[in-house]
């Protein structure tokens, strides 16, 4: 099945997932950081106040997400959905109704808890609880609301502030939120969109699909699959958040003009979205553990393409690269974690997840920027980036399947000719 039909046969649950992933943008770093120069302006804060409270909203929130985040596996989606709709929209609504600094850190923690966790964590759960033989074009395009909004929203909401506001921005926002997902999921998506895809499959391929008894989080925690899985979750969001957060400072370094950051974003968005669409037919016909060794390795390119290629052009290796790792990412983490826990309890298993996501987003503008502040510079900021980097790429692949492993042996022996020495023959 293509795209195309894949669409046309479930263009509801789609639809579904896209909206909530673009929507969460309002949560979402590159969004809310627009409104950081008022909140100075209006509350006489500095910026190392407002980032404090923006680390601490989203520590806090990382924290309670893995207990929000898996009722999803026991209460109803529509339901689960509305009430985080509520949440989000009240902080949007408090955001812009603040009047006091310390009504800031509160709606940062209602915006990063409801919008960057609960509205993602929707989506992709939805999408690899209820699809299976396609669960990687799914899993795919539900991702590409994340690009979407990255590439629309921040210049729409540059001008709704330029022409109502900011307080009223964040009211537009709220409506918007409120209306287009409650309405969407209580008057479109219905019960029949909520079954299993394939539900019709082999006894022997569901059994393994289903773990015998309810999976906690503590024994997630102590599984070599979490290990295996934890260093990459974590590297993205930790990398992508604290670069962007000082993408002006990465083009002062390198003596540019500011004006490339916004044709760079875009190259970014593209090639994330691109990388997503070409990410979901794979995954659904080679399983998401045969690419996962490899989809860090652009991400790798582009940090030493911003550092050592003085060009300007080097901005866009940067980004096409890192978008590239980052929309494979995003599909292949995702199925991932179904393979290697099932569906059944995928609530549980990506809440925990999520949660690691958030958290990683606070830790990596943070010690970008006592890096930064202790005059380092980005001189060692990017070989950091690399020392982390390398080693998790190497750990993953640990998670080839045993088959393309027992391909890689013979292949050597062949070429060596150390199975005709050993007495083993090849395969038939």
């Amino acid at each position: 099945m293509n795209y195309f039909q894949f669409i046309r046969q479930n263009r509801i649950m789609v639809m579904f997932g896209i909206m909530m992933t673009a929507l969460s943008s309002f949560g979402q770093t590159f969004l809310l950081a627009l409104y950081v120069p008022y909140l100075i302006s209006d509350f006489s804060l500095t910026n190392s106040s407002v980032s404090s409270f923006y680390g601490i909203a989203t520590i806090v929130s990382a924290s309670i997400l893995p207990k929000i985040g898996k009722l999803i596996d026991t209460v109803p989606l529509k339901i689960f959905t509305i009430i985080t709709t509520l949440i989000f929209s009240s902080s949007l609504v408090l955001f812009s109704l603040a009047t006091t600094w310390w009504v800031i850190p509160i709606a940062f923690f209602g915006l990063r808890l409801a919008g960057q966790g609960l509205y993602s964590h929707i989506a992709i759960t939805s999408m690899s609880r209820y699809f299976e033989a396609n669960r990687g074009k799914a899993i795919s395009l539900a991702s590409l609301g994340h690009p979407l909004g990255q590439a629309v929203l921040p210049a729409l909401i540059l001008v709704v502030i330029g022409w109502v506001g900011w307080r009223e921005s964040l009211w537009l926002n709220a409506g918007l939120v409120t209306v287009f997902v409650t309405l969407f999921t209580l008057f479109g998506v219905k019960q029949r969109h909520l079954q299993p895809e394939d539900s019709s499959e082999e006894l022997e391929a569901t059994e393994l699909d289903k773990p015998a008894k309810k999976i906690r989080q503590r024994d997630i925690m102590r599984s070599k699959e979490f290990w295996l899985l934890a260093p990459n979750i974590f590297f993205i969001p930790f990398a992508t958040t604290g670069l962007f957060f000082y993408q002006i400072a990465i083009v002062e370094f390198k003596g540019w003009q500011e004006g490339i950051i916004a044709a760079g974003l875009s190259t970014y968005a593209l090639a994330a979205a691109t990388s997503i669409i070409f990410a979901g037919p794979m995954i659904d016909r080679y399983r998401a553990r045969t690419f996962f060794p490899y989809y860090l390795i652009p991400f790798l390119i582009a940090i030493l393409g911003i550092w050592l290629i003085p060009n300007t052009w080097s901005m866009f290796v940067y980004m096409i690269f890192m978008g590239i790792s980052v929309g494979f990412g995003n599909a292949i983490l995702a199925a991932l974690q179904v393979e290697f826990f099932g569906k059944k309890f995928i609530g549980s298993v990506r809440s925990l997840f999520t949660s690691m996501m958030v958290l990683s987003s606070a830790v990596g503008p943070t010690l970008y920027g006592l890096i930064l502040d202790a005059g380092w510079g980005w001189e060692v900021v990017f070989p950091v980036n690399l020392a982390l980097l390398i080693p998790i790429i190497l750990q993953s692949f640990r998670a080839l399947p045993l088959y393309t492993r027992a391909k890689w042996k013979f292949k050597y022996k062949r070429v060596t000719g150390k199975f005709k020495k050993s007495g083993n023959l090849p395969p038939v």
